[in-house]
């Protein structure tokens, strides 16, 4: 069987970085890996052109930049995410076969995510990926689901102030998250592209998860790690669905898909039900959230 090759669109971010490391690791595996690019952003990839990637500078919304690969990875953080069906559009025209929707967390399709404003845009690309399919027979997609990157749980985003101790976080307490490592979630996106797809399929679901804990735990196992003791407060996510709405009538997009995200870890649908496809990716076990603060603490 001839050698994938794979571009990823994003690869300059906290995510991209990492995959693009993953993927060299295995270039034995793979006929051509690529990153595309803005002309403004391509500064950014001279060590990964040195170590052998190919850098596509254009438009994502250009079929021209997709052509002569195989496989496209979308890593579209919370603004972009609704402009990920033209990427698709692009990807297609351009001969891509196989795309990877920015999926890599919670599972969208959760009847209690169905009008959860975090995951509209995420949706609407899972439609378009249903209708592409229809268009183009060769038109496969994947939706990789990961659950919360593990790192990302500690982030003042969701309330951790690691400086002075203390946590304020929106939602329940005790309430049940999956969580997986960054470091394991490229990994097992990497093995993924390398797993048959299912005959006479063109959709396929992903799933993988390092742990199934709570936020709570999480926190006391940064304390553990760190060697201290966390004050946590948890306030009702009302207020955080109170700011999501103000910055919707706002029209401030970036603060309301923000506000939005809030309250998810601690809402109980910030998982990734099985069966799980850990092991026939990768039988190394995945990180334990101990590990992952072990790893990238380094106290």
């Amino acid at each position: 069987m001839s050698k994938p090759s794979v571009i990823i669109i994003g690869a300059s971010g906290s995510v991209g970085r990492p995959l693009v490391d993953e993927f060299l690791s295995k270039a034995d595996h793979f006929s051509k890996i690529g990153v595309l690019s803005s002309p403004s952003s391509a500064h950014k990839f001279e060590n990964q052109k040195a170590r052998g990637v190919d850098v596509v500078v254009g438009s994502f919304a250009d079929p021209a930049c997709y052509r002569g690969y195989d496989i496209a990875i979308s890593l579209a953080g919370n603004t972009i995410m609704r402009l990920q069906p033209a990427m698709i559009d692009a990807a297609a025209a351009g001969g891509v076969t196989h795309f990877y929707p920015s999926e890599f967390g919670s599972d969208t399709a959760q009847d209690s995510l169905k009008n959860f404003r975090y995951f509209q845009d995420k949706r609407m690309t899972r439609y378009h990926c249903v209708a592409t399919a229809k268009l183009h027979p060769q038109f496969k997609y994947t939706y990789m689901l990961t659950a919360p990157f593990t790192e990302w749980t500690i982030m003042p985003f969701h309330g951790v102030d690691r400086t002075t101790k203390k946590v304020v976080a929106y939602g329940t307490k005790d309430m049940p998250m999956d969580v997986t490592s960054l470091k394991d979630t490229v990994r097992y996106t990497v093995a993924s592209t390398l797993l048959p797809f299912p005959e006479g399929q063109q959709k396929r679901e992903i799933r993988v998860v390092g742990e199934r804990t709570t936020f709570q735990r999480i926190v006391d196992t940064l304390a553990e790690v760190e060697g201290c003791q966390y004050e946590t407060v948890y306030v009702p996510v009302e207020g955080a669905l109170e700011k999501m709405d103000a910055a919707r009538k706002a029209e401030d997009e970036e603060a309301e898909l923000e506000w939005s995200a809030k309250g998810l870890l601690n809402s109980g649908d910030a998982i990734v039900d099985g069966p799980y496809d850990n092991e026939r990716l990768d039988p190394t076990p995945p990180e334990t959230v101990k590990q992952t603060f072990e790893r990238i603490i380094r106290v």
